[in-house]
Order: C-alpha cells, then structure tokens, then sequence
C-alpha cells in the first residue's frame, strides 16, 4: 500500500515532500533518466541561471533530451526531445547532467522570440554572472552547424552586447533602440572633472549627457537608496540629466518611457 506521506510526481518516482523549484523536480526526474539524457532548453536555462520570461522561469515542464537512438521520454510534466550534443556540451551541473549554457541558448531558439533570445543571451554576457561570455563564443556555436530555428539566432547575435547587469536593462535598451534612439552605452563609469568617480551609469548618452537609469528592486534597500541619491545628485551638479525607469513604466507607460528620453536628447541637441 502506498503512504500517504509519498507524491509520486513521475512514473516510478515517489518523494517525501513538495517539489517546489525546478531543481527539487529535476533532481526527482533524475532518478529514472537513462544514463545518456539530460536537461534541456527551458529546463537547462533555469537551472544555469539564464533570463527568461517569468511564465517560463515557473514552468513545471520539464525538458528532457536523448540522442536520436533512443526513445524520447514521456512522462507528466515532461517534454522530450532528440538532441546530438556534441563533445562538452552536456556538463555535471548542481549534480545533474545538463546542456551548458551557451548550447542552451541556442535550444531556447525553439522557444523565445527574437527579444525574449536577446534578453536570455545577454545573461550569459552580464558583468554581474561568474563567469561572464563573451559573444564571439555564442556566434562560434552558431555558425558551427545547422540548428533549428537558425535565421532566429543569426539575428539575435548582432543585438548582443556585453556587461549588462539585468533583464530589465536590455529590455529597457531595446525599447530605446527599436523606437528609432541612438543606441546608448552600457553601464558606464562616470567621473568629475578632477577625475574623481561619480558612478556607474545603466545606459548612457555621453555626447548629449543623459543617462537612463532602470529602478530595479536592488535600488530600494536603505544604503543603495542613499547611494543613489548622491549619485544622481552629483550627476546634476555636473550637468548631466538623469532619467529614471520603474518596472511599471516598461510596463504601463513604455511609449511615454520612450518620449521622455527622446525629449532630453533633442532638448540637448540630438536631431529631432
């Protein structure tokens, strides 16, 4: 007779408690994977800490590859796929055998849109992640064979940029770019006439001396928030104009968010 203290959230697997991250169903999963399957595409990018879409980052699917010789898994909450890694493309990660991460970009093809693809390979790029890529290695896996949905990431490469530090920063950046405003530059350091340094800056109009600035939820602890108010106070004393972006303004009020930059760089000289 089964306990009712077990859940058996897979076919032969049972557990004692609540599985409630993707890594506790992972690790459940791994129990019946054959010896040649591994985590894949949303699963894998979860698990390597890559940028997605919050529907997707609580997805209870598990993705679950196999070389073509062997059947795919079925199971509840499991979708299968067939997958030829090459060598050192499927690494012990968390104790798990899993797609590395610049592979896993590329399955996420599959799944993302162009931004979205943007957004997730500008992870693996960010100055903030242990160890930083760089986009030469993402367009060297590209360009090694052909891939499902390969124009997707033959376009999203030249998008890429290097040393972000959020979602919401390259989210931010794009919305600027693809409502037709110079591209600006990417977490900057700003210094005083005396060389002394004011800050990093998130995006930044250096002829025009704007700076766009996304408040995410690190700004509002006590000392970040001190911070930044002798930042942006510092800024002003030096002549430059700081507009700053909430989540709700991407999300609520983007074409305002858009108008209210483009105004400060006309207001300082770029052509309207």
């Amino acid at each position: 007779m089964r306990s009712r203290r077990f859940a058996q959230p897979y076919r032969g697997v049972r557990t004692s408690g609540p599985l409630a991250t993707v890594l506790d169903r992972a690790r459940a999963y791994a129990q019946k994977m054959r010896p040649e399957a591994f985590f894949s595409h949303v699963t894998a990018a979860v698990l390597r800490g890559i940028w997605l879409p919050l529907v997707l980052e609580r997805s209870e699917l598990l993705h679950v590859s196999v070389p073509p010789t062997v059947r795919a898994p079925r199971d509840r909450l499991v979708k299968g796929h067939h997958l030829v890694p090459r060598a050192g493309q499927v690494t012990l990660h968390l104790g798990l055998r899993v797609a590395d991460e610049i592979e896993t970009w590329c399955q996420l093809a599959q799944i993302l849109g162009l931004e979205d693809l943007v957004v997730a390979g500008e992870s693996l790029l960010a100055k903030n992640r242990r160890r930083p890529r760089r986009v030469w290695e993402l367009e060297a896996a590209v360009r090694a064979g052909d891939r499902p949905r390969q124009a997707l990431l033959n376009a999203a490469l030249p998008l890429l940029r290097e040393g972000v530090r959020s979602a919401m920063e390259t989210r931010l950046r794009r919305l600027l770019v693809a409502a037709g405003l110079p591209e600006p530059l990417i977490n900057q350091e700003i210094f005083d006439a005396a060389g002394r340094r004011v800050g990093e800056c998130d995006l930044v109009y250096p002829v025009q001396k704007v700076v766009v600035e996304y408040e995410g939820s690190q700004h509002f602890d006590e000392q970040a928030t001190l911070d930044d108010i002798e930042k942006y106070e510092r800024l002003q004393d030096l002549g430059w104009r700081v507009i700053r972006v909430t989540k709700d303004d991407m999300r609520m009020r983007s074409t305002q968010t858009v108008e209210r930059v483009r105004r400060a760089l006309v207001q300082r000289g770029l052509a309207a």
